[in-house]
């Protein structure tokens, strides 16, 4: 079975590397986003369209690309057999905080003496790993500043307007998420009749925080999926 999983707000794919060992029972295929252009929803699902497998496959869609995912949904590609969202958001998650972020960018911020408790408190969890927040600073000190304020205004333009799929979907949550309030969930379960949520305790960077226990969540979800027949495929 075949997993393309695109990633969060970073775009590299680099944060899956905790998950991706433990999902080797699947032939997994990460897309990156582009690190320079055009970082609209429409432009981004293009890129992504065009580089995605001509074999079946299940969307694993993180964060920021849940829009991108949906977007993918909508267009009813024919191999497409499901998506599960992960932490993910079809409205604008919080427009302060995005502004915020605009006023206090990450780049700065992971360049200060405190950096590593900041990414903790709002993005990692406290229990999270050295190891997991140097990868962390690595990967938003190298991002450049325009592509993340570019996805910064992409994500406060975002609003809820899309139609229902009979696509089989699952939804991962994350019950401290400090960035993505638990009603976006509910938004996206509006969308799909019988989408299956699995809340696993922990923050928004679920996959990287518990990568363990995401496989598990992630592995029963795309068995589910398999073993369904949707009716727009």
């Amino acid at each position: 079975m075949k997993l393309v999983l695109l990633p969060g707000m970073d775009g590299t794919g680099e944060l899956f590397s905790p998950l991706l060992h433990g999902l080797s029972e699947f032939d997994c295929v990460v897309i990156s986003l582009p690190q320079s252009g055009p970082q609209d929803y429409e432009s981004l699902t293009h890129y992504v369209r065009a580089r995605l497998p001509e074999d079946d496959f299940i969307l694993v869609a993180e964060s920021f690309s849940g829009a991108i995912g949906m977007q993918l949904v909508q267009q009813k590609i024919e191999n497409i057999k499901g998506i599960i969202f992960v932490a993910s958001f079809l409205s604008s998650p919080s427009r302060r905080l995005i502004a915020l972020a605009k006023i206090l960018p990450l780049k700065f911020m992971a360049s200060l003496p405190f950096s590593k408790s900041f990414y903790k408190l709002l993005f990692l969890g406290l229990s999270a790993s050295d190891e997991l927040t140097r990868l962390f600073q690595s990967i938003v000190l190298a991002i450049p500043a325009d592509i993340i304020r570019a996805r910064l205004n992409t994500i406060q333009s975002l609003t809820f307007d899309f139609k229902s799929s009979e696509l089989p979907a699952g939804y991962i949550q994350a019950t401290f998420d400090r960035l993505v309030p638990s009603d976006k969930a509910i938004e996206v379960s509006r969308l799909f009749k019988n989408i299956i949520i699995k809340p696993i305790v922990g923050p928004h960077f679920i996959l990287q925080a518990h990568p363990n226990e995401c496989v598990l969540a992630i592995t029963e979800l795309a068995h589910v999926i398999n073993n369904q027949k949707p009716k727009d495929s």
